[in-house]
């Protein structure tokens, strides 16, 4: 199951929200649990939710499972307030959706399947490839973040034939970017990274480019990259 709260935010004053102060909301949202489970969210193997602030400042957090759509969206629902240190900010409106199962993402999938589509990232978002940050989204980065991301929210459905992911990594091609680099403050450290868009062409077997079509979707439900718990990697399609 994944629940997504999209909240329209705004402080007192209209100064806009940083897009890194997701990292403060996601903190908040913990707080608001009690502490063993607040403790059971900040183990990230879990990954029970992704979040990110954009520059509309709406507020996106997208919860996995049971028990994060139970706990958080109770905290979410009933949230028309948030105070950050000295700073009150007002939640003007939200909207909830609700993906089930797997076969929504599928279905959905050969949908949208085309030989095109652009990808916006609109948090900074980042990949870690040998040790280091990686700032422009290759293709397998994209590709390999969205299928660890399927396999970790459905482990009942792994996607991890190597030779269907060694044909998916030959069809698929960035033909278009627009991209900035960028920092994301993350308590004291300045993380490299990115924002913008890129337009993602696939060449693929209809089945192939079917499951393509489902990765993307999942994509501005799970996010791209590293830290999409702490507000990195949004992405819109």
């Amino acid at each position: 199951m994944i629940v997504q709260y999209k909240l329209q935010l705004a402080q007192l004053d209209n100064t806009p929200i940083p897009s890194f102060w997701a990292y403060r909301l996601y903190a908040w949202l913990l707080a608001q649990l009690p502490e063993d489970a607040a403790e059971r969210f900040h183990e990230e193997e879990k990954r029970q939710l992704a979040q990110y602030l954009n520059h509309e400042q709406i507020w996106t957090v997208n919860l996995f499972g049971e028990e994060a759509a139970e706990l958080l969206g109770q905290v979410l629902e009933n949230t028309e307030q948030i105070e950050l240190h000295s700073n009150r900010i007002l939640v003007l409106e939200q909207h909830r959706r609700v993906i089930e199962k797997p076969e929504e993402l599928l279905r959905c999938g050969r949908e949208i399947a085309t030989k095109k589509a652009e990808m916006r990232f609109v948090s900074p978002a980042s990949f870690k490839q040998s040790g280091r940050y990686t700032i422009f989204p290759q293709e397998k980065l994209i590709l390999q973040s969205l299928l660890t991301k399927w396999n970790a929210l459905y482990p009942k459905y792994l996607l991890d034939d190597a030779d269907m992911l060694a044909e998916m990594e030959k069809g698929i091609h960035i033909v278009d970017y627009r991209l900035c680099t960028s920092r994301f403050l993350l308590k004291n450290t300045a993380i490299p990274c990115f924002y913008g868009k890129v337009i993602l062409e696939a060449r693929l077997p209809i089945v192939l480019q079917e499951l393509w079509g489902a990765l993307l979707y999942l994509a501005p439900y799970s996010g791209i990259g590293i830290k999409t718990t702490l507000g990195m990697g949004g992405i819109e399609l």
